[in-house]
Parts: structure tokens; C-alpha cells; sequence
């Protein structure tokens, strides 16, 4: 259970770590591009926690939350085809990075993604 434990606090770490990246970017070129890796880990972290996480595993968590935030996330947020088409057009323009920073961190609030990571890490 140990083992469980800790993978699903280092996996929650990694998306924490991938929105503090983007919410501490700067709207600098290259900026885009940051956030497209970022938002491609998470995506992909989230992925994983609604495959293959079995909230039976943790029973004093309410990881039932967290796999329905995140599969809400994954189905109704994307931004690729918005960053592909802005990217050779406005790639550098901080104005156009800044407002797809903030719809990027729209929604992970929406979502109450970042109050959910900090939930469930705390009760692990």
C-alpha cells in the first residue's frame, strides 16, 4: 500500500508541478511552446490516474473526485488546435501568450483541479 501511496503523491506532484510552470510563465517567446509540453505531460498524468487508479485502493481518499475532475478535463479541455494555429501567427506576441496562459489556468480552476491535488495529497 506503501508503494500506491507514494506513486499516486508523485503523480499528483508532477501535475502540480506542471500548473506552477505554467502559472509562473512569464508571456516571453518561446513561452508557448513550454506550455504545450506542459499541458501534453498533464494530459497524459491525468490519463493514467482515470485508467488505471482504483479508488478502492485508497479508501480514506476521495480519489472518486479527482479521476472524474480529471477525466472532465481531459474530455472538455484542449488547446492544441488553438496553440497550433496562434503559433506561427502570434508565437511571440505576449499578449496572445498571456491569454492562452490564462484560459490554460481557467481551466484547470474550473475544475478545482489545484484544490483537488492539495486534498488528496494532504490525506495520502
Amino acid at each position: 500500500m506503501v508503494i500506491r501511496t507514494s506513486y499516486l503523491a508523485s503523480v499528483l506532484e508532477q501535475i502540480r508541478e506542471s500548473y506552477n510552470t505554467i502559472s509562473a510563465l512569464q508571456n516571453k517567446p518561446g513561452d508557448l511552446a513550454i506550455m504545450r509540453i506542459e499541458l501534453h505531460r498533464t494530459r497524459g498524468i491525468m490519463q493514467v490516474i482515470v485508467n488505471k487508479i482504483d479508488p478502492k485502493d485508497f479508501p480514506s481518499v476521495d480519489i472518486t473526485g479527482l479521476v472524474s475532475r480529471c477525466s472532465h478535463f481531459i474530455e472538455d479541455y484542449s488547446f492544441e488546435r488553438e496553440m497550433d494555429i496562434m503559433e506561427p501567427l502570434y508565437g511571440e506576441d505576449p499578449g496572445r501568450l498571456h491569454h492562452m496562459r490564462l484560459k490554460i489556468i481557467e481551466a484547470f480552476q474550473d475544475n478545482s483541479i489545484p484544490a483537488k491535488l492539495d486534498e488528496v495529497l494532504e490525506d495520502l
